[in-house]
Protein backbone atom coordinates (compact mmCIF):
# COMPACT_ATOMS: atom_id res chain seq x y z
CA UNK A 1 0.00 0.00 0.00
CA UNK A 2 2.80 3.02 1.08
CA UNK A 3 4.37 1.88 -2.89
CA UNK A 4 0.51 3.22 -3.73
CA UNK A 5 0.58 6.25 -2.10
CA UNK A 6 4.43 7.10 -2.59
CA UNK A 7 3.51 6.59 -6.74
CA UNK A 8 0.03 8.43 -6.26
CA UNK A 9 1.81 11.75 -4.77
CA UNK A 10 4.94 11.32 -7.72
CA UNK A 11 1.23 11.21 -10.33
CA UNK A 12 0.33 14.15 -9.07
CA UNK A 13 3.67 16.25 -8.14
CA UNK A 14 1.99 18.58 -11.38
CA UNK A 15 -0.37 19.39 -9.55
CA UNK A 16 0.93 20.09 -6.23
CA UNK A 17 3.49 22.72 -8.01
CA UNK A 18 0.38 24.55 -10.11
CA UNK A 19 -1.60 24.71 -7.06
CA UNK A 20 1.61 26.05 -5.29
CA UNK A 21 1.85 29.84 -5.37
CA UNK A 22 5.40 31.68 -5.80
CA UNK A 23 6.72 33.23 -3.03
CA UNK A 24 8.61 36.82 -3.22
CA UNK A 25 11.26 34.42 -2.20
CA UNK A 26 10.40 31.40 -4.36
CA UNK A 27 10.58 30.08 -7.40
CA UNK A 28 9.16 27.58 -9.99
CA UNK A 29 11.56 25.24 -9.10
CA UNK A 30 10.67 25.15 -5.25
CA UNK A 31 7.60 23.96 -6.17
CA UNK A 32 7.00 20.40 -5.68
CA UNK A 33 7.48 18.43 -8.92
CA UNK A 34 7.79 15.06 -7.55
CA UNK A 35 6.58 12.96 -4.29
CA UNK A 36 5.80 15.33 -1.52
CA UNK A 37 7.98 12.23 0.55
CA UNK A 38 11.11 12.83 -1.57
CA UNK A 39 10.96 16.38 -1.99
CA UNK A 40 10.49 17.68 1.98
CA UNK A 41 13.59 16.92 3.76
CA UNK A 42 14.90 19.17 0.75
CA UNK A 43 12.78 21.90 0.60
CA UNK A 44 11.43 22.08 4.18
CA UNK A 45 14.26 24.19 5.58
CA UNK A 46 12.77 26.69 8.75
CA UNK A 47 12.57 30.54 8.20
CA UNK A 48 15.61 31.61 9.74
CA UNK A 49 15.68 33.68 13.23
CA UNK A 50 15.92 37.55 11.80
CA UNK A 51 18.79 39.50 13.64
CA UNK A 52 17.32 41.16 16.84
CA UNK A 53 15.95 44.78 16.31
CA UNK A 54 13.18 46.80 17.57
CA UNK A 55 9.51 45.89 17.41
CA UNK A 56 7.15 47.47 14.72
CA UNK A 57 4.60 49.69 16.29
CA UNK A 58 3.03 50.29 13.31
CA UNK A 59 2.77 46.83 12.24
CA UNK A 60 -0.67 45.63 12.09
CA UNK A 61 -1.70 42.02 13.35
CA UNK A 62 -3.60 40.49 9.98
CA UNK A 63 -7.12 38.65 11.87
CA UNK A 64 -8.92 35.53 10.63
CA UNK A 65 -7.40 32.18 9.96
CA UNK A 66 -4.28 30.93 8.72
CA UNK A 67 -4.02 27.51 7.51
CA UNK A 68 -0.35 25.44 6.56
CA UNK A 69 -0.38 23.21 3.86
CA UNK A 70 2.58 20.01 4.99
CA UNK A 71 2.49 19.08 1.25
CA UNK A 72 3.41 22.67 -0.39
CA UNK A 73 6.77 23.85 0.96
CA UNK A 74 5.84 27.36 1.00
CA UNK A 75 3.33 27.18 2.72
CA UNK A 76 4.27 24.61 5.56
CA UNK A 77 5.34 28.03 8.01
CA UNK A 78 2.61 30.56 7.42
CA UNK A 79 1.42 30.08 10.60
CA UNK A 80 5.35 29.31 12.44
CA UNK A 81 5.40 33.28 10.50
CA UNK A 82 2.47 34.69 12.28
CA UNK A 83 3.66 33.87 15.80
CA UNK A 84 6.67 34.37 15.11
CA UNK A 85 5.92 38.20 13.80
CA UNK A 86 3.57 38.68 16.67
CA UNK A 87 6.53 37.99 19.40
CA UNK A 88 9.16 39.65 17.33
CA UNK A 89 6.55 43.02 17.46
CA UNK A 90 5.61 42.96 21.21
CA UNK A 91 7.38 46.07 22.53
CA UNK A 92 9.02 46.32 26.31
CA UNK A 93 6.71 46.14 29.19
CA UNK A 94 4.00 44.45 27.44
CA UNK A 95 2.82 40.34 27.80
CA UNK A 96 3.02 37.08 25.69
CA UNK A 97 1.04 34.03 27.32
CA UNK A 98 1.41 31.24 25.53
CA UNK A 99 -0.59 27.72 26.24
CA UNK A 100 0.21 25.36 23.91
CA UNK A 101 0.67 21.39 24.07
CA UNK A 102 4.26 21.25 22.90
CA UNK A 103 7.56 23.41 21.41
CA UNK A 104 10.48 22.09 20.26
CA UNK A 105 11.42 25.16 17.46
CA UNK A 106 14.56 26.46 18.17
CA UNK A 107 13.57 29.82 16.24
CA UNK A 108 10.79 30.17 19.22
CA UNK A 109 13.53 29.83 22.11
CA UNK A 110 15.43 32.59 19.58
CA UNK A 111 12.29 34.88 19.70
CA UNK A 112 11.10 34.55 23.21
CA UNK A 113 14.35 35.46 24.72
CA UNK A 114 14.71 38.08 22.44
CA UNK A 115 11.63 39.35 23.84
CA UNK A 116 12.25 38.54 27.61
CA UNK A 117 15.64 40.59 26.90
CA UNK A 118 14.27 43.41 25.85
CA UNK A 119 11.93 43.74 28.85
CA UNK A 120 8.84 42.07 27.83
CA UNK A 121 6.77 39.87 30.19
CA UNK A 122 6.85 36.43 28.96
CA UNK A 123 4.70 33.07 29.83
CA UNK A 124 4.81 29.94 29.07
CA UNK A 125 2.22 26.60 29.74
CA UNK A 126 2.95 23.40 28.06
CA UNK A 127 2.75 19.79 28.22
CA UNK A 128 4.94 17.35 30.03
CA UNK A 129 5.65 14.40 27.44
CA UNK A 130 8.65 15.57 26.21
CA UNK A 131 11.68 18.20 27.53
CA UNK A 132 13.19 19.29 24.17
CA UNK A 133 16.35 21.56 23.58
CA UNK A 134 14.56 24.90 22.85
CA UNK A 135 12.36 24.50 26.03
CA UNK A 136 15.43 23.99 28.39
CA UNK A 137 17.03 26.90 26.48
CA UNK A 138 13.46 29.10 27.22
CA UNK A 139 13.52 28.11 30.85
CA UNK A 140 17.21 28.77 31.42
CA UNK A 141 15.98 32.66 30.86
CA UNK A 142 12.37 32.24 32.35
CA UNK A 143 12.73 30.20 34.96
CA UNK A 144 9.51 27.67 36.39
CA UNK A 145 8.60 29.46 38.94
CA UNK A 146 4.67 30.71 37.68
CA UNK A 147 4.36 32.95 40.36
CA UNK A 148 6.76 35.41 39.23
CA UNK A 149 6.09 37.09 36.40
CA UNK A 150 8.17 35.16 33.71
CA UNK A 151 8.26 31.67 33.30
CA UNK A 152 8.09 28.39 30.97
CA UNK A 153 6.31 25.46 32.92
CA UNK A 154 5.50 22.52 31.90
CA UNK A 155 2.15 20.87 34.05
CA UNK A 156 1.74 17.56 35.24
CA UNK A 157 -1.32 15.84 33.38
CA UNK A 158 -2.98 19.24 32.53
CA UNK A 159 -2.76 22.44 34.57
CA UNK A 160 -6.69 21.94 35.79
CA UNK A 161 -7.28 18.14 35.11
CA UNK A 162 -7.32 15.11 37.35
CA UNK A 163 -3.09 13.93 37.77
CA UNK A 164 -3.28 10.56 36.19
CA UNK A 165 -1.50 8.67 33.29
CA UNK A 166 -3.96 9.73 30.24
CA UNK A 167 -4.61 13.47 30.93
CA UNK A 168 -2.33 16.70 29.05
CA UNK A 169 -2.39 19.96 28.84
CA UNK A 170 -4.17 20.26 25.35
CA UNK A 171 -5.52 23.94 25.08
CA UNK A 172 -3.46 25.85 22.48
CA UNK A 173 -3.84 29.97 22.64
CA UNK A 174 -1.43 32.38 22.17
CA UNK A 175 -1.90 36.03 23.58
CA UNK A 176 -0.32 39.46 23.23
CA UNK A 177 -1.31 42.29 25.41
CA UNK A 178 0.12 44.32 22.46
CA UNK A 179 2.25 43.94 19.39
CA UNK A 180 2.36 46.06 16.67
CA UNK A 181 -0.10 48.54 16.63
CA UNK A 182 -2.72 46.17 18.00
CA UNK A 183 -3.70 45.37 21.49
CA UNK A 184 -5.58 42.71 23.31
CA UNK A 185 -4.28 39.61 20.36
CA UNK A 186 -5.38 36.27 20.82
CA UNK A 187 -4.62 33.39 18.67
CA UNK A 188 -6.18 29.78 19.04
CA UNK A 189 -6.53 26.72 17.28
CA UNK A 190 -4.77 23.66 16.85
CA UNK A 191 -1.54 24.61 16.35
CA UNK A 192 1.73 23.40 18.36
CA UNK A 193 5.04 24.93 18.49
CA UNK A 194 6.51 22.27 16.53
CA UNK A 195 8.55 20.84 13.79
CA UNK A 196 5.39 18.12 13.39
CA UNK A 197 3.28 21.18 13.26
CA UNK A 198 4.66 22.48 10.10
CA UNK A 199 5.77 19.59 8.03
CA UNK A 200 3.63 16.27 8.49
CA UNK A 201 0.34 18.44 9.98
CA UNK A 202 -2.32 20.33 8.22
CA UNK A 203 -3.16 22.89 11.39
CA UNK A 204 -5.41 25.93 11.52
CA UNK A 205 -4.66 29.11 13.93
CA UNK A 206 -7.50 32.22 13.97
CA UNK A 207 -6.86 35.34 14.65
CA UNK A 208 -8.68 38.57 16.74
CA UNK A 209 -7.60 41.55 18.24
CA UNK A 210 -9.08 44.50 20.19
CA UNK A 211 -11.45 42.05 22.10
CA UNK A 212 -10.24 43.44 25.57
CA UNK A 213 -13.12 41.22 27.16
CA UNK A 214 -12.39 38.18 25.07
CA UNK A 215 -8.54 38.61 25.84
CA UNK A 216 -9.12 39.28 29.60
CA UNK A 217 -10.94 35.71 29.51
CA UNK A 218 -8.05 34.09 28.08
CA UNK A 219 -5.96 35.62 30.53
CA UNK A 220 -8.02 34.64 33.39
CA UNK A 221 -7.95 30.97 32.44
CA UNK A 222 -4.43 30.86 31.90
CA UNK A 223 -4.60 32.22 35.44
CA UNK A 224 -5.78 29.39 36.97
CA UNK A 225 -3.94 27.13 34.60
CA UNK A 226 -0.72 27.98 36.56
CA UNK A 227 -0.88 26.57 39.82
CA UNK A 228 -0.52 23.08 37.77
CA UNK A 229 -3.67 21.32 39.89
CA UNK A 230 -3.86 17.76 41.07
CA UNK A 231 -7.91 17.71 40.91
CA UNK A 232 -10.10 18.50 37.85
CA UNK A 233 -11.04 22.15 38.01
CA UNK A 234 -14.76 22.80 36.87
CA UNK A 235 -15.96 23.29 33.40
CA UNK A 236 -17.11 26.28 32.36
CA UNK A 237 -17.81 29.17 29.20
CA UNK A 238 -17.28 32.48 28.82
CA UNK A 239 -17.82 34.98 25.01
CA UNK A 240 -17.16 38.22 24.07
CA UNK A 241 -19.12 39.67 27.04
CA UNK A 242 -17.43 38.04 30.16
CA UNK A 243 -19.11 34.93 31.58
CA UNK A 244 -22.81 36.36 30.87
CA UNK A 245 -23.51 34.63 27.61
CA UNK A 246 -27.35 33.85 27.89
CA UNK A 247 -27.07 33.02 24.27
CA UNK A 248 -24.43 30.17 24.64
CA UNK A 249 -23.42 29.70 21.10
CA UNK A 250 -25.30 31.92 19.11
CA UNK A 251 -23.01 34.68 21.07
CA UNK A 252 -20.51 36.29 18.04
CA UNK A 253 -17.65 33.80 20.15
CA UNK A 254 -18.35 31.14 22.83
CA UNK A 255 -15.33 29.42 24.39
CA UNK A 256 -16.20 26.04 26.34
CA UNK A 257 -13.41 25.65 28.73
CA UNK A 258 -12.68 21.78 29.43
CA UNK A 259 -12.07 19.20 31.41
CA UNK A 260 -15.31 17.67 31.55
CA UNK A 261 -15.98 14.03 31.97
CA UNK A 262 -18.42 13.36 29.20
CA UNK A 263 -21.31 10.76 28.34
CA UNK A 264 -23.84 11.10 25.53
CA UNK A 265 -26.32 13.17 28.12
CA UNK A 266 -23.70 16.05 28.39
CA UNK A 267 -21.53 15.94 25.25
CA UNK A 268 -20.53 19.72 23.55
CA UNK A 269 -20.45 18.00 20.51
CA UNK A 270 -23.40 16.21 20.39
CA UNK A 271 -25.22 19.58 21.57
CA UNK A 272 -24.17 20.74 18.71
CA UNK A 273 -24.88 18.59 16.32
CA UNK A 274 -28.39 17.81 17.74
CA UNK A 275 -29.50 21.60 17.00
CA UNK A 276 -28.59 21.20 13.21
CA UNK A 277 -31.98 21.47 11.06
CA UNK A 278 -30.82 19.32 7.43
CA UNK A 279 -33.51 20.47 5.62
CA UNK A 280 -35.14 24.10 5.84
CA UNK A 281 -36.49 26.65 3.93
CA UNK A 282 -34.68 30.14 3.23
CA UNK A 283 -35.85 33.43 3.34
CA UNK A 284 -36.98 33.32 0.06
CA UNK A 285 -39.20 29.80 0.03
CA UNK A 286 -36.73 28.04 -1.61
CA UNK A 287 -35.62 24.53 -0.21
CA UNK A 288 -32.43 24.11 0.99
CA UNK A 289 -29.58 21.81 2.52
CA UNK A 290 -27.12 22.55 5.72
CA UNK A 291 -23.72 22.20 4.51
CA UNK A 292 -21.51 20.40 6.70
CA UNK A 293 -17.64 20.08 7.02
CA UNK A 294 -15.41 18.41 9.79
CA UNK A 295 -11.92 18.04 9.68
CA UNK A 296 -10.90 16.25 12.39
CA UNK A 297 -7.66 14.77 13.98
CA UNK A 298 -8.78 11.92 15.60
CA UNK A 299 -12.04 10.16 16.13
CA UNK A 300 -12.24 7.18 18.28
CA UNK A 301 -13.33 4.97 21.05
CA UNK A 302 -16.83 5.41 22.97
CA UNK A 303 -17.21 8.73 22.14
CA UNK A 304 -16.06 8.58 18.79
CA UNK A 305 -18.21 5.86 17.73
CA UNK A 306 -21.42 7.95 19.18
CA UNK A 307 -20.76 10.87 17.50
CA UNK A 308 -19.81 9.29 14.28
CA UNK A 309 -23.28 7.46 14.40
CA UNK A 310 -25.12 11.17 14.80
CA UNK A 311 -23.16 12.39 11.91
CA UNK A 312 -24.41 9.58 9.88
CA UNK A 313 -27.76 10.02 10.74
CA UNK A 314 -27.32 13.88 9.72
CA UNK A 315 -26.58 12.96 6.62
CA UNK A 316 -29.52 10.20 6.53
CA UNK A 317 -31.60 13.40 7.41
CA UNK A 318 -30.25 15.77 4.27
CA UNK A 319 -27.67 17.61 5.75
CA UNK A 320 -24.70 17.62 2.73
CA UNK A 321 -22.05 16.40 5.09
CA UNK A 322 -18.45 15.82 4.53
CA UNK A 323 -15.66 14.24 6.99
CA UNK A 324 -12.18 14.52 6.50
CA UNK A 325 -9.81 12.79 9.14
CA UNK A 326 -6.63 12.14 10.13
CA UNK A 327 -6.84 8.80 12.58
CA UNK A 328 -10.17 7.05 12.78
CA UNK A 329 -10.62 4.32 15.26
CA UNK A 330 -11.37 1.03 13.58
CA UNK A 331 -14.42 0.81 14.95
CA UNK A 332 -15.84 4.39 14.75
CA UNK A 333 -15.06 3.95 10.64
CA UNK A 334 -17.59 1.50 10.90
CA UNK A 335 -19.80 3.21 12.63
CA UNK A 336 -19.51 6.26 10.06
CA UNK A 337 -19.39 3.95 7.16
CA UNK A 338 -22.50 2.52 7.78
CA UNK A 339 -24.91 2.89 4.69
CA UNK A 340 -28.17 4.93 4.96
CA UNK A 341 -30.86 5.26 2.62
CA UNK A 342 -29.13 8.39 1.01
CA UNK A 343 -26.14 5.95 0.31
CA UNK A 344 -22.86 6.66 2.64
CA UNK A 345 -21.32 9.77 4.62
CA UNK A 346 -18.50 10.92 2.07
CA UNK A 347 -15.37 10.30 3.84
CA UNK A 348 -11.55 11.10 2.96
CA UNK A 349 -8.60 10.89 4.67
CA UNK A 350 -5.22 12.78 4.85
CA UNK A 351 -3.62 10.07 7.13
CA UNK A 352 -0.71 9.01 4.72
CA UNK A 353 2.94 6.76 5.37
CA UNK A 354 4.77 8.11 2.56
CA UNK A 355 8.06 6.20 3.49
CA UNK A 356 9.19 3.62 1.44
CA UNK A 357 10.33 0.72 3.32
CA UNK A 358 12.02 -2.22 2.12
CA UNK A 359 11.22 -5.56 2.17
CA UNK A 360 12.18 -8.09 4.28
CA UNK A 361 11.05 -11.18 2.98
CA UNK A 362 9.09 -12.09 6.26
CA UNK A 363 5.63 -11.83 5.26
CA UNK A 364 4.31 -11.30 8.89
CA UNK A 365 6.89 -8.28 9.15
CA UNK A 366 5.91 -6.68 5.77
CA UNK A 367 2.30 -7.02 5.91
CA UNK A 368 2.06 -5.24 9.37
CA UNK A 369 -0.16 -2.38 9.82
CA UNK A 370 1.68 0.92 8.50
CA UNK A 371 2.61 4.00 9.89
CA UNK A 372 0.71 7.15 9.54
CA UNK A 373 2.91 10.29 8.83
CA UNK A 374 1.39 13.03 7.62
CA UNK A 375 -2.49 13.97 8.40
CA UNK A 376 -5.16 16.65 9.27
CA UNK A 377 -4.40 17.56 12.95
CA UNK A 378 -7.48 19.83 12.42
CA UNK A 379 -10.18 19.81 14.93
CA UNK A 380 -12.31 22.18 12.66
CA UNK A 381 -16.20 22.04 12.11
CA UNK A 382 -18.30 24.30 9.60
CA UNK A 383 -21.95 24.86 9.73
CA UNK A 384 -23.45 26.65 6.81
CA UNK A 385 -27.23 26.73 6.93
CA UNK A 386 -29.56 26.31 9.34
CA UNK A 387 -28.83 26.19 13.44
CA UNK A 388 -31.03 26.12 16.07
CA UNK A 389 -34.22 27.58 14.11
CA UNK A 390 -31.92 30.17 12.56
CA UNK A 391 -31.72 29.68 8.69
CA UNK A 392 -29.18 31.74 7.87
CA UNK A 393 -26.21 30.57 10.13
CA UNK A 394 -22.79 30.62 9.11
CA UNK A 395 -20.60 29.35 11.70
CA UNK A 396 -17.44 27.45 12.61
CA UNK A 397 -16.27 25.87 15.56
CA UNK A 398 -12.48 25.06 16.43
CA UNK A 399 -9.71 24.83 19.15
CA UNK A 400 -8.11 22.04 20.15
CA UNK A 401 -10.28 18.99 21.34
CA UNK A 402 -10.69 15.89 19.12
CA UNK A 403 -13.93 14.41 18.78
CA UNK A 404 -12.62 10.94 20.86
CA UNK A 405 -12.42 10.11 24.38
CA UNK A 406 -9.85 12.21 25.68
CA UNK A 407 -11.00 14.97 24.37
CA UNK A 408 -13.14 16.64 27.26
CA UNK A 409 -11.11 15.02 30.45
CA UNK A 410 -8.27 17.14 30.52
CA UNK A 411 -7.12 21.13 29.26
CA UNK A 412 -9.21 21.60 26.29
CA UNK A 413 -10.77 24.53 24.59
CA UNK A 414 -13.90 24.49 21.82
CA UNK A 415 -14.37 27.98 20.40
CA UNK A 416 -17.11 29.02 18.37
CA UNK A 417 -17.76 32.26 15.81
CA UNK A 418 -19.95 33.21 13.93
CA UNK A 419 -19.50 35.12 10.30
CA UNK A 420 -19.71 34.66 6.80
CA UNK A 421 -16.31 35.75 6.20
CA UNK A 422 -14.86 32.78 8.99
CA UNK A 423 -17.01 29.92 6.84
CA UNK A 424 -15.64 30.99 3.53
CA UNK A 425 -11.84 30.94 4.60
CA UNK A 426 -12.85 27.17 6.45
CA UNK A 427 -14.63 25.79 3.90
CA UNK A 428 -12.09 27.15 1.11
CA UNK A 429 -9.54 25.11 3.22
CA UNK A 430 -11.49 22.15 3.69
CA UNK A 431 -11.95 22.25 -0.33
CA UNK A 432 -8.02 21.87 -0.84
CA UNK A 433 -7.48 19.17 0.81
CA UNK A 434 -10.68 17.32 0.10
CA UNK A 435 -8.86 17.26 -3.53
CA UNK A 436 -6.05 14.43 -4.43
CA UNK A 437 -3.18 14.07 -3.81
CA UNK A 438 -4.05 15.91 -0.38
CA UNK A 439 -6.54 13.51 1.26
CA UNK A 440 -7.26 9.52 -0.36
CA UNK A 441 -10.37 7.96 -0.58
CA UNK A 442 -11.62 6.57 2.76
CA UNK A 443 -13.76 3.86 1.25
CA UNK A 444 -13.05 1.67 -2.08
CA UNK A 445 -15.37 -0.53 -4.02
CA UNK A 446 -15.46 -3.90 -4.41
CA UNK A 447 -17.45 -6.58 -6.44
CA UNK A 448 -19.67 -9.48 -5.28
CA UNK A 449 -19.90 -11.00 -9.11
CA UNK A 450 -18.50 -10.98 -12.12
CA UNK A 451 -19.19 -11.32 -15.88
CA UNK A 452 -17.98 -11.38 -19.70
CA UNK A 453 -18.80 -8.85 -21.53
CA UNK A 454 -16.87 -9.05 -24.92
CA UNK A 455 -14.36 -10.65 -24.20
CA UNK A 456 -13.60 -8.44 -20.92
CA UNK A 457 -14.29 -9.57 -17.07
CA UNK A 458 -16.39 -6.75 -15.73
CA UNK A 459 -17.59 -6.55 -12.25
CA UNK A 460 -21.66 -6.90 -11.14
CA UNK A 461 -23.21 -6.47 -7.97
CA UNK A 462 -21.35 -3.69 -7.00
CA UNK A 463 -20.56 -3.20 -3.04
CA UNK A 464 -18.90 -0.10 -1.23
CA UNK A 465 -17.06 -1.59 2.29
CA UNK A 466 -15.34 0.22 4.62
CA UNK A 467 -11.86 0.34 3.26
CA UNK A 468 -8.98 -1.83 5.20
CA UNK A 469 -6.07 0.62 4.86
CA UNK A 470 -4.29 -1.01 7.64
CA UNK A 471 -2.96 2.33 8.44
CA UNK A 472 -2.45 3.26 12.34
CA UNK A 473 -1.03 6.22 14.61
CA UNK A 474 2.30 6.12 16.05
CA UNK A 475 4.83 6.74 13.16
CA UNK A 476 8.23 8.85 13.64
CA UNK A 477 5.93 11.99 13.33
CA UNK A 478 2.45 11.15 14.58
CA UNK A 479 1.80 13.92 17.55
CA UNK A 480 0.02 11.79 19.59
CA UNK A 481 -2.43 14.35 20.93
Amino acid sequence: MRSKFVALFAACGLMASVVAPLSSGASAASAPTSSPAASAPATSAAPAARKPGKPNKKWKVPTGAKFNNPMIPSKRFVIERHVLRAIRNTPKGEKITISAYSLDRQVYADELIRARKRGVKVRVLLNDHLVPGAQVRIQRVLGHNTTKKNFLKRCTSGCRADENEYNNLHSKFYLFSRTGKNRNVVMLGSYNMTLNAVRWQWNDLWTTVGKATLYDQYIDLFNDMRPDWDKRRATYAFCEAGLNCPAGDQQKYYNIVFPRYTTPSNDAVLDILNNIQCVYTDAAGAQRRTQLALSMHSMRGRRGNYIADKLRDLYAQGCNLRVNYGLMGFHTKQHIGAPTARGRVPLRSTGFNLKEDVPTGDSEIDNMPEYIERYTHHKYFVLRGSYKGNVDSHMVWTGSTNWSSLGTPQDEILFSMHGRGNVRDYMENFNLMWQKPFSRDAYTTTYSSWKTVDGRRVGVAPMVTVEPDRLKAGGPTWESD
